[in-house]
């Protein structure tokens, strides 16, 4: 895989570059160093960051690797969009060094995707420890000295962050498309800590702010039946009860909660497998993002025309 050149020290995690793997503690973590001064520019930092943690949480866990691929593939996206908001911004505010920041950007962007790609066609070709030192090299240089360099000519205008700051995560485009991520709740039930950690990173960017995330099904179906969500994002297999059975027991309570299931296994199998159950939606592993944020949409907009229609009943018998 292509690396940084001139790797800087990890300036966030006390110097030290050898820090436990799997400790439990964050490889980085974020300080006011690191701070531009503009909102979603350090919002936008904060998730990479975060997502470099995941790689770390990976790490020397070889049950991990699909979680690995659903990182890598969020790093993709997310690094696309921060760039496309940082230059936005940059070209409202008149920032004079704006070509040479895309060309960074253009070469930093290739190299994640490249580290996908790679990871895409052989798992065992990449390695989490380089991915790892390689994005924090890359973030931290870039971060305190090419993204500071434009902190005089764009922290003060405040139309060019305002504009830029609007673009949307993976945002739907287009007459019917669904945007109304700030409104929704989701809740997460999966027993693996770092997948759950990944979903609601990525949820969290799309702007989703009500996500709940739950360690087992017996804990969601306790959680759902006080406080009902628009979609649960489930796992299919888990210990004390499968996706299956979690998907049974929200049907028999009532809701218009839409179940997702997610599994290694591919979606002909998991139809298969669960064609006699309520069941609509069906991700496969490792998660990628974008068909994630299609599939709650389209769930979402699901539960909302039931809505409707239990409107209409209503209105019609009244």
């Amino acid at each position: 895989m292509t690396q940084a050149k001139d790797a800087t020290p990890n300036l966030t995690n006390n110097g030290n570059r050898g820090a436990d793997q799997n400790s439990g503690g964050l490889f980085v973590k974020w300080s006011k160093n690191l701070e531009t001064g503009v909102a979603f520019v350090d919002t936008d930092h904060k998730v990479l960051i975060n997502l470099l943690n995941q790689v770390h949480d990976c790490i020397g866990q070889n049950e991990e690797t699909t979680v690995l691929g659903g990182v890598l593939d969020a790093l993709v996206e997310y690094t696309d969009y921060h760039f496309l908001r940082e230059e936005k911004m940059m070209e409202l505010s008149g920032y004079i060094g704006l070509v040479g920041h895309k060309d960074i950007h253009r070469t930093l962007s290739g190299q994640v995707h490249n580290i996908n790609r790679d990871y895409q066609a052989d798992p065992c070709t990449v390695d989490p420890v380089d991915v790892r030192d390689f994005l924090n090299s890359w973030l931290i240089n870039h971060i305190m000295g090419h993204d500071f360099a434009y902190r005089t000519s764009c922290i003060d205008n405040d139309e060019a962050t305002r504009q830029a700051g609007e673009i949307r995560f993976l945002g739907s485009q287009g007459k019917g498309a669904f945007n109304n991520w700030e409104d929704i709740r989701i809740m997460v039930v999966d027993d693996n800590p770092n997948f759950r950690r990944l979903i609601k990173t990525i949820l969290k960017a799309a702007g989703i702010r009500n996500v709940q995330v739950m360690e087992s099904a017996r804990e969601g179906i306790a959680c759902l039946s006080q406080r009902p969500a628009d979609v649960v994002l489930c796992d299919w297999m888990m210990d004390e009860m499968n996706g299956a059975e979690f998907a049974n027991h929200v049907y028999n309570l009532g809701l218009p909660t839409r179940v997702v299931i997610l599994s290694g296994l591919s979606t002909d199998v998991l139809k298969e497998r669960s064609s006699d159950l309520n069941i609509m939606y069906y991700l496969q592993k490792p998660i990628k993002a974008r068909p994630l944020l299609d599939t709650i949409a389209k769930a979402v907009m699901s539960v909302m025309a039931t809505h409707d229609n239990d409107r209409d009943v209503l209105c019609g018998s009244s």
